[in-house]
């Protein structure tokens, strides 16, 4: 009898928490988080409560970004940090207006096409130090700080400094993307470093990065010209050239970040913003502008006719991507990729 009642509890509790869960305001059955002063988003929580606690101490939104983005240079090491490229969209309320900011690194200037030719490349190399262009991603951080931030750098750096010498639990879909990210390492330095032991950190395994630690408090000291053409931008200069790379000091002392003006184009209501080429965005604008004509609400969401025509217009968009987008210093697009008039050519392109 004492199982039989315990059963019957358990299916009365069950057919309760399914009515509940019908009858929640949310599809997720979990509240909206309301945030009056403030709310940052990250894809790791040790970067959202870097940049919270930057909020909480009365700092902007810059300030935060910068910092969360700076600890996830730590913690998700598979993805982009000072050693990549760094895009801004932001609305300045002082100055009443949508900026854009392009902090994305120019190639090497010792990298010809008859330099690859010479290497044997029929094609330029998906990967490798043959690849890497000058770091943009520590010179966009330090302009954002200096035009609309309120912290210094040094103060942005701080929490991943501490992270990397302290150490963190990796998590488990970060585990999973290392893993997978990690493994096509050949560089010796950076198998040793990133896959420690042979492989990549499982979840839950605590993680330590003292060289990233030492490079933070150097910028930290030193400026962002530790990377562009001081002591640190010569080690990074020196070592690419062991390995076949084609950067120059001079490259890195050359760079230079972009304040551009964004693009947009408005669709059933709402206004949506890009960045200008070299940055990719446009292609979304440009699909928009295809996709314009069409009732998808009366197609359905996710029905057959709306996901081929939605994908139909992608493929036309990133063919355009592919085609025309290159460095605005060296191409120019001859067309107005995200003009009606270029979309009503494009669109009966769709099969």
């Amino acid at each position: 009898m004492r199982h039989y009642a315990l059963s019957l509890i358990t299916v009365v509790a069950m057919s309760y928490a399914a009515q509940a869960q019908e009858s929640r305001p949310t599809p997720a059955g979990r509240s909206v988080v309301y945030a009056p002063r403030g709310v940052i988003a990250t894809s790791q929580p040790l970067a959202s409560a870097a940049g919270l606690a930057v909020l909480e101490r009365g700092g902007n939104a810059i300030d935060a970004a910068v910092t969360a983005a700076a600890v996830l240079n730590l913690v998700e090491p598979f993805m982009t940090g000072i050693g990549g490229d760094m895009f801004a969209l932001l609305w300045s309320a002082r100055e009443k207006k949508l900026v854009g900011l392009n902090a994305s690194g120019r190639a090497g200037s010792l990298m010809t096409r008859e330099e690859l030719v010479r290497r044997g490349h029929q094609a330029m190399p998906p990967a490798g130090p043959e690849t890497i262009t000058v770091p943009g991603a520590l010179a966009g951080w330090a302009a954002l700080l200096e035009r609309y931030g309120t912290l210094s750098l040094a103060q942005a750096l701080e929490p991943a400094i501490q992270l990397a010498g302290e150490g963190f639990p990796v998590s488990p879909i970060i585990a999973f993307e290392w893993n997978a990210y990690g493994s096509p390492l050949t560089d010796p330095a950076g198998r040793a470093l990133f896959l420690p032991g042979g492989r990549a950190p499982a979840a839950g395994e605590w993680f330590r990065n003292p060289d990233l630690a030492a490079t933070l408090r150097l910028i930290a000291t030193q400026g962002a010209g530790a990377l562009y053409g001081g002591d640190l931008g010569r080690r990074v200069v020196d070592w690419l050239r062991q390995l076949g790379g084609f950067l120059t000091i001079e490259d890195l002392q050359q760079h230079r970040v972009d304040w551009v003006d964004p693009l947009s184009v408005a669709f059933r209501g709402y206004r949506l913003w890009e960045l200008p080429p070299n940055g990719q965005g446009i292609a979304a604008l440009e699909m928009l502008r295809i996709l314009e004509p069409y009732d998808l609400k009366a197609l359905g969401h996710n029905s057959a006719d709306y996901i081929h025509l939605v994908v139909e217009a992608m493929k036309l968009g990133y063919a355009d991507r592919d085609t025309y987008y290159g460095d605005p210093d060296f191409s120019k697009i001859p067309i107005q990729l995200i003009s009606k008039e270029y979309a009503t050519l494009r669109r009966p392109l769709i099969d």
